[in-house]
C-alpha cells in the first residue's frame, strides 16, 4: 500500500511517497528504470532548500513558528479571516489586521564571493545595530549568488533594495532585499502569460 502526496516545493509536479519501508529498495529501482528515458536522477536535501527558498515557500521551523503570525511571514494572501467557516486562530487573526507589523519576512541576496552560504538563525545587521535574522539559507544556482530568507523591521530596510549585512563566521557580507519570490512557479508564470495576452487582446 502506498499513499502520494504531491509536494511542489521541489518541482511543480514534484510528488512524495509514503509506502513500506521494506518496499523502498525496489520501488527506487522501479522509478528510475521507468525515468530513464527522462534522465532521472538523485538529487540531496541541499537542492531541495535552494528551489524551496528560490520559490519563495515558506518553512515550518524556520519562516514559520510560534513567535511569528501569519502576516509578518507574508501569508496575508492566503488567510481569508472573512470566511463563514470558522477556523482556529480566526479571531486572532482578525485582531492582528489592525495593528502594525513588528516585523517582515524579505528574502535577500547575500554577497559572499561564493565562499559560505547563510543557513539560518544567523544575525543581521544595519548601522552596527541588530536589526534582524536569518531564517533559511542556501546556494541559488538561477541566481548565482547566496541566498536567504530573514526578518527585518518593516520600514525602509525591508524594501526592495535596501541593503544590510548578514553575520557569517564572525564577518559581515553585504546583502540586498530582493523580490519575493525570486522564481516565479510555473502556475504563476501562466497566469501571469494569459493576463498579459488579454491585455493585449
Amino acid at each position: 500500500k502506498q499513499w502520494y502526496q504531491r509536494r511542489v516545493a521541489i518541482t511543480p509536479g514534484g510528488w512524495e511517497i509514503h509506502h513500506d519501508r521494506n518496499d523502498t529498495g525496489a520501488l527506487y529501482k522501479r522509478i528510475l528504470e521507468a525515468g530513464a528515458e527522462f534522465e532521472i536522477g538523485d538529487y540531496g536535501a541541499y537542492a531541495t532548500n535552494s528551489l524551496r527558498l528560490e520559490k519563495g515557500f515558506r518553512g515550518w521551523g524556520s519562516e514559520m513558528n510560534l513567535d511569528k503570525n501569519p502576516f509578518e511571514a507574508g501569508l496575508g494572501p492566503f488567510v481569508k479571516t472573512n470566511k463563514k467557516t470558522s477556523f482556529i486562530g480566526q479571531e486572532a487573526c482578525k485582531e492582528l489586521l489592525g495593528k502594525e507589523l513588528k516585523t517582515k519576512l524579505v528574502a535577500l541576496t547575500v554577497d559572499t564571493h561564493g565562499y559560505l552560504d547563510p543557513e539560518g538563525n544567523e544575525t543581521i545587521w544595519f548601522d552596527n545595530k541588530v536589526v534582524g535574522n536569518t531564517t533559511s539559507g542556501a546556494w541559488s544556482y538561477n541566481k548565482n549568488t547566496s541566498i536567504c530568507m530573514a526578518y527585518l523591521p518593516p520600514g525602509d530596510l525591508a524594501e526592495l533594495g535596501s541593503n544590510v549585512y548578514v553575520e557569517l563566521l564572525g564577518k559581515r557580507y553585504k546583502a540586498t532585499v530582493v523580490n519575493d519570490p525570486m522564481y516565479e512557479t510555473e502556475a504563476v508564470r501562466t497566469r501571469n502569460a494569459l493576463k498579459q495576452a488579454q491585455l493585449q487582446a
